[in-house]
């Protein structure tokens, strides 16, 4: 298997971007799905269950980077809850996900804290573009899959045109962040020195070409991958069987 991730999709980000990433989300935890639901113009939702159709009763599924828990509800199965934020991981018991099928661990994508072939889907819900070191990620990824088992991947992803890259890259530079603050109260807004949307909207296209990425799966061991675009070609799903 390929030890270097590099390539067109990047290798992830610096552990300072990382980490600012990392709190930006936990202080709009609160707003996360309001606020998604508002840049998605109401299709997050959508999204998250039509990639978790991948999933089905009876399945060992990890959900890697599983934040407040609005992707872990769609998903079938018996559900291992991986995040690196306790406070998101601990919203997410709260939105009613404490029930015996969710297993809520903390941790990180590079290392999961898994013994070989223990699942038979991980999923990443609009999380992998924030992984710090998405080489090392896929790898241990494939590791904890059992044979036959399946990763897959739904993010915010480069589109395959000019015309649509530009449109991409205006929306989220000059729009996403003004949008998405509105899904949080003004008395809020007051106590915060910036807009946590605006760093974060550089973040949400690191995931880069879904092909690329795919291509990149293969060369890394996966025995095959594909992907499909969503929509307006902003969103994909990236799949990847052991």
């Amino acid at each position: 298997m390929e030890e270097n991730a590099g390539g067109s999709t990047g290798t992830g980000m610096e552990r300072d971007s990382w980490n600012r990433v990392e709190s930006d989300i936990e202080s709009i935890g609160e707003f996360y799905d309001s606020a998604a639901s508002i840049i998605s113009f109401g299709m997050m939702d959508r999204w998250r269950k039509k990639a978790a159709l991948e999933t089905a009763d009876g399945m060992d599924v990890l959900e890697v980077g599983s934040g407040p828990g609005s992707f872990s509800r769609h998903l079938k199965g018996r559900v291992v809850m991986l995040e690196p934020n306790e406070a998101m991981l601990r919203k997410s018991l709260k939105g009613g996900l404490s029930e015996g099928r969710y297993v809520p661990v903390i941790g990180v994508a590079e290392h999961l804290p898994f013994v070989d072939g223990a699942f038979d889907r991980v999923m990443s819900g609009f999380s992998f573009k924030n992984f710090m070191d998405k080489g090392k990620a896929l790898l241990d990824i494939h590791r904890v899959l059992r044979q036959d088992g399946r990763v897959v991947i739904i993010d915010i992803a480069e589109p395959d045109s000019g015309i649509r890259r530009r449109v991409m890259a205006f929306y989220m530079k000059h729009l996403l962040g003004r949008l998405a603050i509105l899904a949080v109260p003004r008395s809020r807004r007051k106590e915060w020195k910036s807009n946590p949307w605006h760093h974060l909207s550089l973040a949400y296209m690191n995931l880069g070409r879904p092909d690329a990425l795919a291509e990149r799966m293969k060369r890394m061991g996966y025995s095959s991958s594909a992907y499909r675009y969503l929509m307006t070609h902003g969103v994909a799903i990236v799949t990847g069987e052991k």
